[in-house]
């Protein structure tokens, strides 16, 4: 069975933290965090490093590699992906090929629907403009995360109004599968290269 677990934290759980170990294990993300502008952003960076300590299991940043287009993975551990948005940061961890997104639903985002999909997904859209863009949005972008292809691939190039009716995406010959669910006021969906049976939300505070 193909279960996957979304761990994640708010930037204010982060700001309670114990930084020591974190410091201790990832001092690069530690200084690149501090290099951000903006406070969030900083946190939630921060927030990432702890998930990847707390729940993944990594001892340290070395065990750490990263795909031709920059996905992280580390051998010996469960497939992972890592996502943040708002005042949270996620990290789904489970399946083979796994990739995760979450966006907080914000309507100034929304004007992009044009240029990022497809005639049939904006025909959908229509009929509930906001929530459907950000269903759609986090579908896109974990398909195009477990791909490994990030931004690299074009979200208008691929339709993922299949996942509307729970089937498959097909991509490049691979079937692409997804559950979605929603925190507070984010969206949230992960995708497998296979059928996902069981998604579990676990909160770290």
């Amino acid at each position: 069975m193909n279960s996957i677990t979304i761990y994640t934290i708010s930037a204010e759980s982060v700001r309670r933290h114990d930084l020591r170990s974190l410091e201790a294990a990832m001092p690069d993300r530690v200084r690149k965090a501090s290099r951000y502008l903006f406070e969030r952003d900083r946190i939630l960076s921060l927030g990432a490093g702890i998930l990847l300590l707390e729940c993944l299991g990594l001892k340290n940043e070395s065990e750490l590699e990263y795909t031709e287009y920059e996905k992280p993975y580390a051998p010996g551990y469960p497939a992972f992906n890592i996502s943040h948005s708002g005042d949270r940061v996620i990290l789904a961890v489970g399946g083979n090929m796994t990739g995760v997104d979450i966006e907080r639903i914000d309507p100034s985002h929304t004007d992009i629907a044009a240029s990022v999909y497809t005639a049939r997904e904006l025909a959908w859209l229509a009929e509930e403009p906001l929530l459907r863009f950000f269903r759609l949005w986090v579908w896109k972008e974990s398909v195009m995360k477990a791909a490994g292809l990030g931004m690299n691939l074009e979200p208008a190039s691929f339709d993922v109004m299949p996942f509307v009716s729970g089937k498959p995406v097909e991509l490049d010959g691979r079937e692409w599968y997804a559950r979605e669910l929603a925190l507070g006021d984010c969206r949230i969906a992960v995708c497998s290269d296979s059928p996902i049976e069981d998604v579990r939300l676990e909160r770290i505070m």
